[in-house]
């Protein structure tokens, strides 16, 4: 009887970019999908995912799943290296292949100096919940959870994608020898028959802080070159350790989550909304305002007591909305400064956790 439980991350069906080649042991490609009556009820040493994670994400080639990754923005996604090139949308949040909100990808940014990390830009901003990115030390024996919709048999092409999200609770070990860069990458105990396999390249490995999960890590492949799956350790991306390249791309997401700020001090328009857990809205009044000088735009949240609301300020490139800073502790209240240049932009409240009325209170030049 195993002791451990898994849930597998989704990986690449197209191939290793160029990248990638310094990069030993084999990539965990994609198999083919399925539908849920022709799997296995359960992962490599797994079980079905016991809650809905909204910043789960499925990555689509054509309408065809290929890898995972994690919401970490509402335009933005990261993933493995290896599995961008071929992507055309993504499928966000779910427990089943066809579940979740579609987006259009349309800018696929490779990772620095080879590494087996990427982005990926949203054509539209996600309603789903993100992810924020782990300041938690991430050492040996740290527990930590993998998720996926991987396959569920340890040899390539021996089965095909579960529809059902799966998760696996497992740890940070020693023994990755791949090429394996201890500063930038994890690694995680898949052996005993227990792990993340073919199907499961990009997805996340999660750690518990906070009282939420938060994003440590992105399936990369086998970290002893065994093409068997959940028979030795595998390499993750350790994505802490590329905040600074992530957010050149993305703008602030929103730095330490601790109590949070208090509501600030901004004395300009007010506006008022009520939501549910999960959900979002925009200001002003579900629109947008224009700024024609550069200056410091300023936006102070007041949420319902006990809540986990936040704030983001995002500005209109000529094609999409991107975040340009947020505010994202673990808190009701979020106070968020931009110094900007002319242009439009908007703001959107978050109800991470916890429902009921807010307050938002902006400054603009």
């Amino acid at each position: 009887m195993r002791l451990r439980k898994i849930a597998a991350a989704v990986v690449a069906a197209v191939t290793c970019a160029s990248g990638l080649a310094a990069l030993a042991g084999p990539a965990l490609a994609a198999p083919p999908s399925s539908t849920a009556d022709d799997v296995q009820p359960y992962i490599i040493g797994g079980e079905p995912a016991t809650e809905n994670y909204t910043f789960y994400t499925k990555l689509l080639s054509n309408g065809r799943f290929g890898c995972g990754g994690s919401l970490i923005a509402p335009l933005w996604v990261v993933t493995a290296d290896h599995c961008i090139g071929s992507v055309t949308s993504v499928r966000i949040g779910g427990t089943t292949l066809g579940a979740g909100e579609t987006r259009n990808v349309v800018q696929q940014i490779g990772g620095p100096s080879g590494y087996d990390i990427a982005l990926l830009k949203l054509g539209s901003p996600s309603a789903q919940t993100p992810i924020t990115i782990t300041e938690t030390a991430l050492n040996t024996g740290t527990a930590v959870r993998i998720m996926g919709h991987g396959q569920t048999c340890p040899t390539r092409g021996c089965g095909s994608a579960p529809n059902q999200l799966m998760q696996l609770d497992t740890s940070l070990v020693t023994g990755c020898t791949a090429n394996f860069v201890p500063s930038h990458e994890l690694c995680v105990g898949d052996e005993s028959g227990a792990g993340a396999c073919y199907g499961d390249s990009g997805g996340p490995l999660v750690v518990r802080a906070n009282n939420r999960w938060e994003l440590g890590g992105a399936t990369s492949r086998a970290g002893r070159n065994n093409p068997e799956c959940a028979t030795a350790p595998s390499i993750y991306m350790k994505v802490p350790a590329f905040m600074s390249w992530i957010e050149g791309h993305t703008g602030d997401l929103g730095g330490d989550p601790g109590p949070g700020p208090g509501p600030g001090n901004c004395s300009g328009e007010t506006f008022t909304g009520t939501l549910n857990s999960g959900s979002s809205a925009y200001q002003p009044n579900g629109s947008y305002y224009y700024s024609a000088a550069s200056g410091t735009h300023r936006g102070c949240l007041t949420g319902p007591s006990g809540s986990d609301y936040d704030l983001y300020l995002q500005k209109w490139n000529g094609s999409t909305w991107a975040n340009v800073k947020s505010g994202a502790t673990e808190a009701a209240n979020e106070t968020v400064e931009y110094a900007g240049t002319a242009g439009y932009y908007r703001w959107q409240v978050h109800a991470y956790s916890g429902s009921g009325s807010y307050t938002l209170k902006t400054d603009k030049p």
